[in-house]
């Protein structure tokens, strides 16, 4: 049987070696004190991007996506010149994501339970083009910084790796003779 995490690890398996060739209730969240210093996303949207990412690759017996460093990954990632042209969108797209939730549940997403979270993800699959361009991206995103690797800010401690079962080889070491 296929499960979302299965899923979730063949397609990072594929996307991983594409890279190298060229429910815990409410959402689990950074105090001010253990947040690092942010490339691009605020406070508030690196909450809202944690909770999101947890919610593609939620923790269970094995890391989530807080766990494996994604949410910086992230902030990392859009920072960069690569992504100038997702910034705003994915901006847009955090904020659309609080005001899903207030019209839903009245609260913030990150206070909403765990379940509406999803909900609302999976609603924005087959929602607006807009809303689909934002989980599309979220989830690229969710995964890059899951399995790519580590040197790139996400996977963190290649943790995401030992979860599909990668091994990466050593670099050869010159000898000099």
């Amino acid at each position: 049987m296929l499960t979302r995490r299965r899923f979730l690890e063949c397609n990072a398996l594929s996307a991983t070696a594409g890279l190298l060739a060229a429910n815990l209730g409410a959402c689990r969240r950074w105090s001010p004190v253990q947040t690092p210093p942010l490339a691009f996303l605020t406070p508030a949207e690196l909450l809202i991007v944690s909770a999101a990412c947890e919610c593609i690759l939620p923790r269970d017996d094995d890391p989530g996506a807080i766990d494996l460093g994604v949410p910086l990954y992230i902030d990392r990632t859009l920072a960069g010149e690569d992504h100038h042209r997702q910034r705003d969108r994915f901006r847009a797209g955090l904020h659309a994501l609080d005001i899903e939730a207030l019209e839903r549940a009245r609260k913030p997403y990150v206070e909403i339970e765990r379940a509406h979270q999803d909900n609302i993800i999976d609603d924005w699959q087959v929602g607006t083009g807009e809303q689909a361009e934002f989980v599309r991206l979220l989830v690229r995103l969710t995964l890059e910084g899951a399995f790519g690797d580590p040197s790139y800010g996400g996977n963190r401690n290649g943790q995401g790796w030992r979860l599909i079962g990668f091994e990466p080889c050593e670099p050869h070491r010159h000898q000099q003779g």
